[in-house]
Parts: C-alpha cells; sequence; structure tokens
C-alpha cells in the first residue's frame, strides 16, 4: 500500500503543477466591473442562453460525428493588392479568411480578427493547422488603422499576427471588456474596450459600436466567460458596416437592425 501510494502521490502532483502552469500560461486575466444584465461580476453570459454542452457531450459528438472531405492543403490565389486607401463613401472589402476581412472606406483600413498564423492554437507545434493559405499576404496590407476584435478564441484573438501588426502598422485595437489587460501583456498599448452598445469614435467620419453576440469567450482551463464577446457596427460615410463575429442565432439581431 505504501509502495502504491509513493508512486501515486508524486504522478498527481505533478500533474496538479501542469495544471497550474498551463492555466496560468493560456489563460487571460479574469474582467473586474459591474455588475450588469450580462455580467455577474464574474462571468459574462448572453442574454439569451445557449443550450450548454458538458465535456461527455463534446466527447461523443468528436467520436460520432462524420467529417466532411477537406484537402490537407489549397493555395490561395491571391487576390488583387488592396490601394492604400479607399476616400469619400466609396466602400472595398477583402475577404482574407475565416473571420478576417480588411475594410477600406473614408481614407480608414480596418482588419477584422486578424489571423495569418499557421495554427488557431496557444502552441505552433500542435492544434488546428490550416487548409489553405490566406486570400492576401501579411506584405501586401495596406497601412492597418484599426484591428477589431470580436472575442479571444484562437481563431479570432491570433497573439502572433496581433503583434506583428502592432510592431509594422501601430493601428488602433478596438476589443470587448477584459482583452486590454491580455493585450497589454504582450506589449499592445494602444486598446479601446467596450461594452456592448457602446461607441468609439475612430476618425472624424467613422464611428465603431460594439454590439451584442450570442457565443462564449476563454482561451485556458479557468477563464471560461471571463471576458466579452461581441460584434461591431462601423458607421461610416458608405453606411453601415456589420461584422458580426461568431454568433447564434438570437433577438440581438433585430436589436442591431432596430438601432441601425
Amino acid at each position: 500500500m505504501l509502495l502504491v501510494l509513493e508512486i501515486i502521490v508524486p504522478i498527481a502532483a505533478g500533474l496538479a503543477l501542469i495544471y497550474l502552469i498551463a492555466d496560468r500560461t493560456f489563460s487571460a486575466p479574469r474582467y473586474q466591473g459591474p455588475i450588469t444584465d450580462h455580467f455577474n461580476g464574474r462571468k459574462f453570459r448572453n442574454v439569451e442562453p445557449p443550450e450548454r454542452k458538458g465535456f461527455f457531450d463534446f466527447l461523443r459528438w468528436q467520436l460520432t460525428s462524420k467529417r466532411g472531405s477537406w484537402n490537407k492543403w489549397t493555395d490561395s490565389k491571391s487576390s488583387a493588392v488592396p490601394p492604400r486607401c479607399v476616400n469619400g463613401k466609396d466602400l472595398r472589402v477583402t475577404f482574407v479568411n475565416h473571420a478576417t476581412v480588411l475594410i477600406q472606406t473614408d481614407g480608414l483600413n480596418i482588419l477584422t480578427d486578424p489571423m495569418w498564423s499557421e495554427r488557431a492554437s496557444p502552441v505552433s507545434w500542435a492544434g488546428p493547422k490550416r487548409h489553405r493559405s490566406p486570400g492576401l499576404r501579411f506584405e501586401a496590407l495596406p497601412p492597418i488603422d484599426i484591428v477589431l476584435i470580436s472575442h479571444n478564441h484562437y481563431d479570432h484573438l491570433d497573439t502572433e499576427t496581433l503583434v506583428r501588426l502592432d510592431t509594422g502598422h501601430r493601428p488602433r485595437f478596438v476589443t470587448g471588456l477584459g482583452n486590454r489587460a491580455f493585450l497589454k501583456a504582450r506589449g499592445i498599448i494602444e486598446v479601446t474596450e467596450l461594452d456592448w452598445w457602446e461607441a468609439a469614435k475612430v476618425s472624424e467620419e467613422v464611428r465603431v459600436t460594439c454590439v451584442p453576440a450570442k457565443h462564449f469567450s476563454g482561451r485556458g482551463l479557468s477563464d471560461a466567460d471571463a471576458t466579452l464577446w461581441c460584434g461591431y457596427v462601423v458607421q461610416a460615410g458608405s453606411g453601415n458596416i456589420y461584422f458580426a463575429g461568431d454568433t447564434g442565432m438570437g433577438s440581438h439581431f433585430v436589436e442591431i437592425k432596430n438601432r441601425f
């Protein structure tokens, strides 16, 4: 019995230490602020809660779902190099990949959820990998003025790309509540945090409003829903531009339509 304990205790202690290190390394700082209809003082929530799935539901889905056919790799035909800027009421939109879109209007270049990394993962050597190259090379980007971040999942908040943008373009980053601390820890300082329905004027002509989405957040083991998820409405001379981020269906679509 003592021999068994001598083996089990060190293993359990080692696993606990690995858990704590991984949690501290990957989890995002928790937002602290006043209680609202979608923040209980510790976690954010959807106004219309989705059906929550547990770990065994996830495991069952992984084991029983039938995956579609995916090419191991597909080269994307590079799109035309965007102009340096688009002035006046004209609008040019370039789809890059996943939720990454370049929006050009009113002299501003706006990127949504920029993702140029090889993997959407906390590590570079494992995790979901690209199946095709981005539709626009990073080097072909015009000077980026604004970066909109909808939430902190790895396929939407890609640290490597954001640091690269901050170093080479020095844009203003706009994100939901709680993400400033995470970005600041990585040297990104020019960050505006917004709650649902809060707005920021990003130029004389353009205004960005944070709008609700039906989703969740988290990057590690203990930060589930610790930061806000959202979409955005960009009000510009070309009209209203809606970027939904990740969202399920819900009454927020009607509310966004009614307000804008």
